[in-house]
Order: structure tokens, then C-alpha cells, then sequence
């Protein structure tokens, strides 16, 4: 009898999984066979075992119908696990301004999550950085929208791969975060609540999370905790159905941020009960909750709540069945039943919803490196793979940015000086970042890639200087005294893991503790300072651009960071990135961004200069590049067709060198207040002494298109076209557009 009504079952819903491959095909690569399965292990599951489907970072695998689990996990810059690859920070990697970079990136950091028995990642955050003085500014790339698309969709493509290799066993699922508008909050304060146009939502917010599914099908989204335009994310049908859904075409996985179920009604009450606050999630598609650290009981909203809502009829059955074929349709995709522990360790056990059970949960997900999930037997193999570290090398090398080189001070040569002062809180010392490991497989630190590159000739003394969290001007005259002993100082400074990271905001963007009064120590000693930041937000460093002979930007390098800055400083490498946000020259320029609307007024400033310390896009090189006037293939177009910019930049330096060409684009007339200049395109590009290259960027109608009356639209008329190293040294054609 029972296997009559399975066969009946397989009869009944085949017509549904025609019409569903037909309208959804692709998204989620899964053969008619496959989603008939999903809809087979859904109708054999009770109440309870749905639920538990729906927990993210916590056990839900299901024994009985052997079900497996699927692990959540952080990769931002690196799987958040010990002995993992650190690459540069996301800020630091976004730099090298190279998506082709960023995308062997993510697939190596998606291969070692896998051989960790983590299959899906909270990563990308593609927040539009606005604001300097929030806590998760080095999470995200840049202050641009579009270049922040072609990062975060490459990173999606690395983690999830590409045709045959999406979802494949070396991917991951990945997660678009934070949805949405996270990245400009009040006071630069994490979570606040964001007041916004919808023209600007669509503009500038908006545009990343279009390019995660239009570019990369990103499996995954992730509200923001705040509310926006006074609805919390969480439940914010218009943002994540009407505009992600609909307009876009996303077909993914929502997954809530951490405990922001519950607080939607406990913190932002925008609810009244618990039954009302699962039912409005469900219906927005945030289909499995991260509620970390909390145990099979009342906090956990899609835990016993969501249980009993369905129970009596609050919340409709039908909603919590689509949550569950979401989750089923990615753990068939990810082939999780073919891993070697596919239902993970204690995940049986840890199901059965005992006291002891809770317990052991919770140590469960305390562990947020993966340490507890079910590893493959090579992952140590997987992990300590050379390549990898070459990867992390390279990225480096391609992300350190030269802001400043007065009178041509750098490079050094490694026998010009018998004895070098490094001096500063973070000389000697492990910096990552936030979200990273906590035990890397190494770490380079500058004090010991300096004395590796200039060896046994050269002496290297060593000052802490200043501690960041407890300082002591004591130390800093310590640190004089080594500084006028020395022949040359390199002077390390920026954040450590509280001054920058997640919920720690800041008021003030000056270098945190009593570090400039130790640059400005070190620079009266007259010797010639290399001024070298590892640090998560633009520093206000007008002062050291005014009087510091050399500065490097490093943000956060990764593992390598010590080699790379060494690298840097004797001339082994040429540094070649770029600034991705602006420099402001202090905290009352915040928010701070180059795409600004043209002022109604000329701005008058008492007791100040006007401008930011460094431009958005601005890096130099060692060597010096040439552009030549641009040129458009064609001068008039219509909005059906493409054009070109094309640009010759000549390397007239004497060291080869990598450049980044950057096209930025102005509606010079417009029925809407538009931007002064928004980035259109870039391209990376090495030349060495005397060549030349020709640089061509393409510009269509959606390059040119602004939000308005609620639709993307075109208006004809005379656009600048405008090429050049970064935001400001431009070159200027114009561009006709007709219907």
C-alpha cells in the first residue's frame, strides 16, 4: 500500500516539475529527475523534520530519509578555519582592481571550504561603502557601485563556478550580503536604520546584487538587520520579491542574518507575535534562519515557533514547503549525499532535540571554523597546497598601493642603508583583518620580510612604538631613540581587530590611539620614513601626505603581507593598485565619495582646504604613464548600439609596470541632477619601459541609463566621455546619443 501511494505521489507531481524546469531552468542546475526527488523526501517529512531543514549553521541533516547536512561557513578572504590560505582582506584584494584575479581567488578559497566540509559561504558583502567610520567597511570593495559588480560577481563565479562546474564538488553556494543599503548608515553606525529614495536604492545600492544574478546566478542573499525606508530587511517584500525576484530573476536561497528573525519583532518592532514575524520572513523568502548559538528551543524563530505557527494555521503550510525545496533543491545541486560523512558528525543524534543534544549544539556552532563539520580525508593536503600560497602572493603583490613617492625616495636598493628602523604597533605583528583565521597556515610580518630581503649587510632594529589599545609615550621616545640610530625608518601603522570589524564603529577617523603622534616623532628625527598602513577604513592622513616622504597602502595583505611590503619597498615589485573610496581628509568629510551630485552652490570652507587627502582610483607606480587624448570609435550612437573609448597609455618610465585605466562617464544634460562622473569601465594592463598599449572600453545604453518614475531609462543628448589613471587626472570626448 505504501508503495502504491509513492508510485501515485511520482504520477501526481511530474506535471509540476515540467512546468518548473521549463520556467526555471538553470538557476539551480538540477536535472527532472532530481526535482522530483526534492518533492519525493518533502511529502515524507513531518512538521518537525521541515523545520529543520530550515537551520543554517546548525544541524539539519535528516537520518531516517538520509538527508544530508549542509554547512554553513565565513570566506570572506579565506575559509574561517585553522591552517586555511589568508588572502588579502576584501577592501586589499578589490584594489588590485583585476576581477579575473578575484575570481581564482574565490575558486581556491571555495575548494579548501569544501575539503573542510563547508558547502555554503555568507560571502560576497556588497555594500557600497559610504561611510568610513563603519565597523564593516574593509568587508567591501569599493565606494562605486559598478565597480563593486564586476568584483562581487567575479567572487561569486570563483565561489560557485561556471556552466559545468557550478555547484560542482570543489563550489559553494554563495551568499549576497547585506540586502540591502547596509553600507551608508546613520553616524556610520552598523545597523541603523537607512532612509533612502528609491532612486538611490536603485542607483547606487542596488546595482551590485542586480550584477550577483544577472552575472553570476549568486545561489544565496542575506537581509541586513536594519530597517530601511522604515521595513525591516527581513521582511521587506518590495526589496527582496518585487525588485531581487521579479525584476532580477533571483531564484536562490534566503538565508537570515544572525538572530534577526526574532529581533525584527523584539528590537525593531515591526511586529506584533512570533507566528506574524515567520509568516512575513517566509513570504519575503528568507527561507533558513542563522540564529548562532541558539539551541533547538523558543529563540529559534524557524525552530519550535515556526512548529507550532504552522500547527494552528498561522502560518500556511505551503509557505514553510517552499522554504524546505529550497534547501533540498541546493543540497541535491551541491551532490552533498556523495561527501565521505554526507550527514556530518553527531548530526543524527544532535536531531533529537534532547537536553543533551542542545548542548552539544551549541558547542556545535560555537565554532564558526568549520572545526566540528565533516572534513575530507585530503583536506590537509588540500589546504597546504603551494598554489595556493603563490595565489595569496600574487594577490598581494597586485593589491599594495604606492600613494606617495617624494623626490622618487622609493625604491630603496638593499645595500644603501647598514642600519633600518621598522617601528610601529603593527611592524611585528599578526594583521588579517576581521573574519579571518585565527590560526593561519603563516604569517609574514613586515619586520621579518624586511630583515629576509636586505639579509646579514643590513641591520634591522625594532620598535613596537605605541600600543593602540594602551598607549604609552614612554614607547614612543623609545622608538625616537631606535629611529636617530637608524638610517631609514619604515613606520607601520593602522587598526588592529578592534579598532575596525563588525558592530565596532567609530566617531573619528584619525589612526587610532596615540599613532600619529608617533609618526610625527619619528619624521622630526629628519630620517628619511617610509610610512607603510595595514588598517580596514580610510585614515584621516592629511598630515603624513603634507610631511611623510613615501607612503604604502597595503590595507590588509594577507598572509604574505611582510614579503609583499618588502617587495615593495626595495623595488622587487612595482606597485601597481589602486585606491577603491576616497580619502577623506578628516571625519567631517564623511561620507566622502567621488560620484557626488553637482551643488546648487559653490562651497565656501573656513579654517580648511577643500578635498579629500587621496581620490577615489588614485595609486602611482615607480614607473611614469603617458595617456594620449581619447578617442571613440564612433562619436554619435543610439541606444541599440556600442562604442568604443579607446586610449594609448606609453610606459616612459624605466621599470616595467601594471597600470589601471579607468573610463568614467557624465550626462552633461539630463532631466534629473546627475552625478559629476560615475565609473563605466577599467581595465588592468602591463607595459614595459617605452611600449605602448591601445586600451579599448566599450559604452552601451546601460551605461548610460539613470533610474526614473520607477524604470531605467535613456535620454539622448551629449554625454563626456573621460579616461585617465584615477577620479580627477582625466581626459575628456564627447558622445552623442540619439533614439
Amino acid at each position: 500500500m505504501r508503495l502504491t501511494k509513492i508510485i501515485l505521489l511520482f504520477f501526481i507531481v511530474l506535471p509540476f516539475f515540467n512546468t518548473r524546469a521549463q520556467e526555471k531552468s538553470g538557476y539551480i542546475p538540477l536535472t527532472q529527475k532530481e526535482r522530483q526527488k526534492v518533492e519525493l523526501l518533502l511529502s515524507k517529512m513531518s512538521l518537525e523534520e521541515k523545520a529543520h531543514q530550515l537551520a543554517s549553521f546548525y544541524p539539519n541533516a535528516n537520518k531516517r530519509l538520509n538527508i544530508p547536512h549542509m554547512q554553513a561557513g565565513e570566506c570572506l578572504h579565506g575559509v574561517v578555519a585553522a591552517g586555511t590560505t589568508s588572502f588579502p582582506q576584501a577592501i586589499s584584494m578589490a584594489s588590485s582592481w583585476d576581477p579575473e584575479l578575484i575570481e581564482r581567488i574565490a575558486t581556491v578559497i571555495a575548494k579548501e571550504a569544501r575539503a573542510l566540509g563547508i558547502h555554503h559561504c555568507y560571502t560576497p558583502m556588497l555594500g557600497v561603502l559610504r561611510d568610513a567610520r563603519w565597523g564593516r567597511f574593509e568587508e567591501g570593495y569599493a565606494e562605486d557601485a559598478y565597480l563593486v559588480s564586476k568584483i562581487g560577481a567575479a567572487f561569486i563565479n570563483g565561489l560557485q563556478g561556471r556552466g559545468k562546474e557550478r555547484f560542482s564538488k570543489d563550489r559553494v553556494v554563495a551568499t549576497a550580503k547585506h540586502f540591502v543599503a547596509d553600507s551608508e548608515p546613520l553616524l556610520g553606525a552598523n545597523g541603523a536604520a537607512v532612509e533612502i529614495s528609491l532612486r538611490s536604492l536603485h542607483e547606487i545600492h542596488l546595482p551590485p546584487f542586480r550584477a550577483a544574478v544577472e552575472e553570476a546566478n549568486v545561489g544565496s542573499v542575506m537581509p541586513a538587520h536594519h530597517t530601511l525606508n522604515g521595513v525591516p530587511c527581513h521582511i521587506n517584500t518590495y526589496t527582496l520579491n518585487e525588485v531581487f525576484r521579479k525584476e532580477y530573476g533571483f531564484d536562490g536561497l534566503g538565508v537570515s542574518d544572525n538572530n534577526d528573525l526574532r529581533w525584527v519583532q523584539d528590537r525593531l518592532f515591526a511586529t506584533e507575535t512570533r507566528e506574524e514575524t515567520i509568516r512575513k520572513a517566509l513570504e519575503a523568502g528568507v527561507h533558513t534562519e542563522l540564529a548562532f548559538k541558539q539551541t533547538w528551543a523558543d529563540k529559534r524563530m524557524y525552530g519550535p515557533p515556526l512548529v507550532t505557527a504552522v500547527k494552528s494555521g498561522k502560518v500556511p503550510v505551503k509557505l514553510l514547503d517552499e522554504a524546505v525545496r529550497k534547501v533540498l533543491e541546493f543540497k541535491i545541486a551541491l551532490r552533498l549525499d556523495e561527501e565521505e560523512n554526507p550527514l556530518g558528525k553527531e548530526m543524527t543524534e544532535l536531531q533529537k532535540g534532547t537536553k543533551d543534544a542542545d548542548v552539544n549544539a551549541d558547542v556545535f556552532f560555537s565554532q564558526i571554523d568549520g572545526s566540528l563539520s565533516s572534513p575530507r580525508s585530503n583536506y590537509k593536503s588540500i589546504l597546504n597546497n603551494p598554489a595556493h600560497d603563490a595565489l595569496a602572493l600574487e594577490a598581494a603583490r597586485k593589491s599594495i598601493i604606492l600613494l606617495k613617492n617624494g623626490n622618487n625616495l622609493l625604491p630603496f636598493r638593499k645595500d644603501q642603508f647598514k642600519k633600518i628602523a621598522v617601528i610601529g604597533p603593527n611592524a611585528d605583528t599578526i594583521r588579517l583583518g576581521t573574519y579571518s583565521t585565527q590560526q593561519p597556515k603563516h604569517f609574514i610580518t613586515v619586520k621579518q620580510g624586511i630583515e629576509v630581503a636586505v639579509g646579514k649587510n643590513t641591520r634591522v632594529l625594532y620598535s613596537k612604538g605605541t600600543d593602540i589599545q594602551r598607549p604609552d609615550s614612554r614607547h614612543i621616545a623609545q622608538a625616537v631613540k631606535i629611529a636617530e640610530e637608524a638610517d631609514a625608518c619604515i613606520l607601520v601603522l593602522g587598526d588592529d581587530d578592534k579598532t575596525v570589524m563588525e558592530n565596532v564603529d567609530r566617531d573619528d577617523i584619525a589612526l587610532p590611539g596615540e599613532q600619529d603622534k608617533l609618526m610625527q616623532a619619528i619624521v622630526a628625527t629628519g630620517k628619511p620614513v617610509v610610512l607603510v598602513l595595514l588598517h580596514g577604513r580610510p585614515a584621516a592622513i592629511q598630515w603624513a601626505r603634507d610631511h611623510v616622504p613615501a607612503i604604502l597602502d597595503g590595507w590588509f595583505l594577507g598572509q604574505e603581507t611582510g614579503k609583499v611590503v618588502a617587495e615593495a619597498i626595495f623595488g622587487d615589485i612595482n606597485p601597481s593598485g589602486k585606491l577603491t573610496v576616497t580619502y577623506p581628509r578628516n571625519v567631517g568629510q564623511v561620507p566622502a565619495f567621488y560620484n557626488t551630485l553637482i551643488p546648487g552652490r559653490p562651497r565656501m570652507m573656513w579654517g580648511t582646504t577643500e578635498g579629500a587627502t587621496y581620490p577615489f582610483g588614485y595609486g602611482i607606480s615607480y614607473t611614469q604613464f603617458k595617456y594620449s587624448e581619447p578617442k571613440l570609435s564612433k562619436n554619435i550612437m543610439n541606444d541599440k548600439e556600442t562604442v568604443f573609448a579607446e586610449v594609448e597609455v606609453s610606459n616612459t618610465g624605466k621599470m616595467a609596470g601594471d597600470e589601471i585605466v579607468q573610463l568614467y562617464i557624465r550626462d552633461d544634460i539630463s532631466s534629473l541632477a546627475r552625478p559629476i562622473k560615475e565609473l563605466k569601465g577599467f581595465k588592468r594592463i602591463s607595459l614595459k619601459p617605452g611600449e605602448t598599449q591601445k586600451v579599448a572600453l566599450p559604452i552601451n545604453s546601460r551605461a548610460l541609463e539613470f533610474w526614473k518614475d520607477g524604470r531605467w531609462v535613456t535620454e539622448p543628448g551629449s554625454f563626456t566621455i573621460m579616461m585617465g589613471p584615477n577620479s580627477e587626472a582625466l581626459k575628456s570626448v564627447k558622445l552623442q546619443l540619439t533614439k
